[in-house]
């Protein structure tokens, strides 16, 4: 025997509010409001950690500049500077590099080599200030234009020997404004 279909035996009145109820669910469905699933949690969001903290700096240079040139060419070098470690340090020793106006390098008047290495006795202190240092006759040019530190040898009071790059010497601004090698 054949079913009757429901929509059929219905009243117009009661058929246009039953096809309004589905078409309304199959909307809500559609759009995503209406789910039949259990509500998930969304996932956690992975979070970026900071990145480290950088090194305190060994050494703050407040003053570097190479002397002006004597007569014979001969060149030194002043230098200020403060610890900026946590230890009393003994030794300082500065590597050094010299360039000409062409930006090629002037080499140690001393040794011939293209480093010249500038050391000072301490102590320092943590925080102390050098105060002004002066090498004489480094180099040997009448064109020597500037200086870099390339890295600091530290030797502390109880002995221990630590080598620090260039990045681990922080320049102070203005501090070597008679000395650009850029």
């Amino acid at each position: 025997m054949k079913m009757a279909n429901p929509l059929r035996t219905l009243t117009s009145a009661k058929q246009s509010l039953f096809r309004s109820t589905i078409m309304l669910i199959t909307a809500i469905s559609l759009t995503g409001c209406l789910s039949l699933s259990t509500k998930t949690e969304p996932e956690p969001v992975a979070e970026v950690p900071p990145p480290p903290a950088l090194p305190k700096p060994a050494l703050l240079i407040s003053h570097m500049t190479p002397e002006t040139p004597k007569a014979r060419g001969d060149v030194g070098a002043y230098i200020d500077f403060i610890n900026g470690t946590d230890l009393t340090v003994k030794y300082v020793m500065f590597k050094t590099t010299a360039y000409d106006h062409n930006g090629r390098i002037v080499p140690s008047k001393r040794s011939g080599d293209p480093n010249t290495w500038l050391r000072v006795a301490g102590p320092f202190a943590p925080g102390q200030a050098s105060g002004s240092r002066h090498w004489e006759q480094l180099w040997q040019n009448h064109n020597l234009r500037c200086f870099e530190i390339e890295g600091v040898e530290l030797i502390y009071l109880d002995g221990m020997v630590e080598f620090y790059d260039a990045d681990r010497i922080a320049i102070l601004p203005g501090s070597d404004s008679d000395n650009s090698c850029s």
